[in-house]
């Protein structure tokens, strides 16, 4: 996503978004899960880049594992729930569900923000940053964004201004590293983008 689809989709809903990005790229190309809640490979699209986000994730976090997805309706699985986005649209599509959770969310889950905070923000920090990965599958997801930190800055905006105004917070919470743990990268790696980060918060 450039910043100029970004500018045309940045006030819409949750499930706009999802609508707009289903005609993009079209429904999913075969169930999630199978009934027995195991992965179908059939589904995947990272061969163009392309990861496959739950449609129901407003109402329900993890879906795209099996303990949370046995949870849920089986029907949160199927084709027509699952929407296909690069990295910045998945990182946009997380943070509109902070802002516009389904009235059907389940009491368990704090829908969103983990999806923000603990998976897409790491990940994305690290290849601004310079990282280079050696998974082929992610590195075809990463080609498609590589390109494009000031919507990733855009973007971390408006979830900045969403922590703002409804939550409580720490201006740190967006210093995070996806490879840190595996060793061979640190946080301190990602200091300059940080800073970049830190005046979102001004």
């Amino acid at each position: 996503m450039n910043m100029n689809e970004f500018l045309r989709v940045k006030e819409m809903t949750y499930l706009e978004y999802c609508d707009y990005l289903q005609e993009k790229y079209g429904i999913g190309r075969a169930d999630y899960m199978t009934k027995s809640f195991n992965k179908n490979s059939k589904c995947s699209r990272t061969s163009e880049g392309l990861i496959a986000h739950h449609k129901a994730e407003d109402k329900m976090i993890m879906l795209s594992t099996k303990a949370f997805a046995e949870m849920c309706p089986y029907e949160w699985q199927l084709k027509e729930n699952i929407v296909y986005c690069d990295y910045l649209e998945h990182l946009l599509l997380h943070v509109l569900i902070c802002k516009y959770p389904s009235p059907e969310k389940l009491p368990i889950a704090d829908v969103g923000i983990g999806g923000v905070v603990n998976f897409i923000v790491p990940e994305l920090n690290d290849l601004y940053s310079g990282w280079v990965t050696k998974q082929p599958w992610r590195l075809n997801c990463h080609r498609l964004v590589e390109n494009d930190k000031d919507v990733y800055l855009a973007i971390l905006q408006i979830f900045v201004d969403y922590i703002k105004s409804e939550r409580n917070f720490n201006e740190n919470l967006l210093h995070t590293s996806f490879n840190e743990e595996f060793g061979g990268w640190t946080k301190e790696q990602n200091t300059e983008l940080y800073c970049e980060i830190d005046k979102l918060w001004k």
